[in-house]
């Protein structure tokens, strides 16, 4: 940010401090794309993500009173908008490794099911892009974690904040941030592991693969290759188009479904179809 733009960021914090709504406005309008990632990089539900967007902005406005200058005005906002993601997902049930393969395995039985996610892909503005498909992953997967352990994932990872950053986004100390990360990535490696097949050949779930086949072969994005480590997901994830991409109806879609299978605990977790498998 050059200087110019440093002091016209000072000049509107300050009127919106003051009770100028018009310059809270403004700096909301700035900054809400980074809230809105951090959203739905935490809960990837679009519905939901919409909800806490707006919860986060109406609480940041009454708040204005609590903000001193610390952080920037972008980094104050999303610590409000993790918070409101971490409670929101405290409320909800956490989702199973295998929540993916869960709502495949409902897709197979379910011709209604089936319907819908074909009506998507045959869809001529729909492409199936890989690399949306991994962040949609990764979230999906993330939920699986408890709420402090994805944030600080997420933050750190994803986000790129820096640990003094995250550390204060989510009102712990430095260790207790360190701690919760160090877990944080150990579940999500362990989990990938057994699941992932662009992680591990033997994983269980061949997703990637099975989407792109099914797709029309001019609407197909890019091949899908092997990942090496997670930190080459991670990558993919952090650049990753989750808001507006090529893929974001299917996304949406899944997300839906997904999520009223996790809240009823319903639905076999074991590969049921050899979809997407050689």
């Amino acid at each position: 940010m050059n200087p110019g733009d440093v002091g016209r960021q000072q000049d509107l914090v300050l009127r919106a401090c003051a009770g100028d709504r018009n310059a809270f406005e403004a700096l909301l309008l700035e900054h809400q794309a980074r809230l809105r990632s951090v959203i739905r990089r935490m809960v990837g539900h679009p519905e939901d993500t919409d909800d806490l967007v707006q919860e986060s902005a109406i609480r940041a406005w009454r708040s204005l009173g609590s903000f001193h200058g610390d952080a920037s005005f972008g980094t104050w906002l999303c610590s409000i908008g993790i918070r409101q993601a971490i409670d929101h997902l405290r409320k909800k049930k956490r989702w199973r490794v295998e929540a993916q393969i869960v709502y495949s395995n409902e897709c197979v039985k379910s011709p209604e099911l089936q319907a819908e996610v074909i009506g998507v892909i045959s869809d001529p503005a729909f492409t199936y892009e890989v690399e949306e498909h991994i962040a949609y992953c990764f979230t999906c997967v993330a939920r699986s974690l408890p709420p402090e352990e994805q944030a600080a994932l997420v933050l750190r990872e994803v986000m790129g904040m820096s640990s003094r950053e995250a550390a204060d986004a989510l009102g712990v100390s430095d260790s207790v941030l360190r701690h919760r990360l160090a877990s944080a990535r150990k579940h999500m490696e362990t989990s990938y592991e057994g699941l992932c097949s662009l992680v591990n050949k033997l994983g269980a779930c061949y997703q990637c693969k099975g989407l792109r086949d099914a797709t029309p072969a001019s609407r197909r994005g890019r091949d899908v290759a092997q990942l090496r480590d997670m930190d080459e997901r991670l990558d993919i994830v952090r650049n990753a188009n989750i808001d507006d991409g090529a893929s974001q109806a299917m996304h949406d879609l899944f997300w839906r479904r997904t999520d009223e299978l996790e809240e009823r605990g319903c639905g076999n977790p074991t590969p049921e179809s050899e979809c997407g498998r050689d």
